[in-house]
């Protein structure tokens, strides 16, 4: 086990308690409950986790991203995540670009899963629509679904064969777009894509 020793004292040489109560209890009104509440400890356990990763903790390396999707997730306003930018950043270390991650992270999580919503709303009401336009609309609509599906999965380093799962998916539904503007459409060729390719390796000449 490597020694944390420095990374403690690091971390003890730039902690502000007032900023730390100051910016836990914002983080626990974003959240809707009382400071002393187990939701709110646990929220702020978690900035701690990140500002020792961001002093070099071994054991921490992704409180960053733990922190960014519990905001994301809780959809926390963008003057908390820059209240909580503005605290971690006592513990950047130059040349570190975990702290501007954590901020710009929870903010594409959030308006992702409100993305989210708003598809997943769209999605039974486009597929009550008559014609190829409708029925196109409609996959494009279930693909963009799942596209931003594996992109939440992305941004909080989730599960690979979920991620490949989502896509997956997303690649059969806008094939069906395709094929139903191939059949229907008086120009068909505007949405043949039948001759591209996926490069394996974009560095392949």
């Amino acid at each position: 086990m490597s020694d944390t020793k420095p990374v403690m004292e690091r971390y003890h040489a730039r902690y502000d308690n007032n900023e730390y109560q100051a910016v836990t209890q914002k983080l626990a009104d974003a959240l809707h409950v009382e400071r002393d509440s187990s939701t709110a400890s646990d929220a702020a356990n978690l900035v701690t986790d990140a500002a020792l990763g961001l002093c070099g903790h071994p054991s921490y390396t992704n409180g960053w991203r733990v922190l960014a999707v519990l905001c994301g997730q809780q959809r926390i306003p963008a003057d908390v995540v820059d209240a909580l930018h503005t605290y971690l950043s006592l513990y950047a270390q130059n040349g570190d670009t975990a702290v501007d991650d954590f901020a710009a992270t929870v903010k594409a999580l959030t308006l992702s899963y409100t993305a989210l919503d708003a598809l997943q709303s769209a999605v039974p009401h486009a597929n009550g629509i008559h014609g190829w336009q409708g029925r196109a609309a409609y996959q494009l609509l279930a693909t963009s679904d799942y596209l931003v599906q594996a992109a939440i999965q992305l941004l909080g380093n989730g599960d690979e064969s979920y991620i490949s799962e989502k896509l997956h998916h997303g690649v059969q539904r806008l094939t069906g777009a395709l094929h139903e503007a191939v059949r229907y459409s008086p120009r068909p060729d505007r949405f043949d894509f039948s001759e591209t390719v996926f490069p394996v390796d974009l560095n392949e000449e």
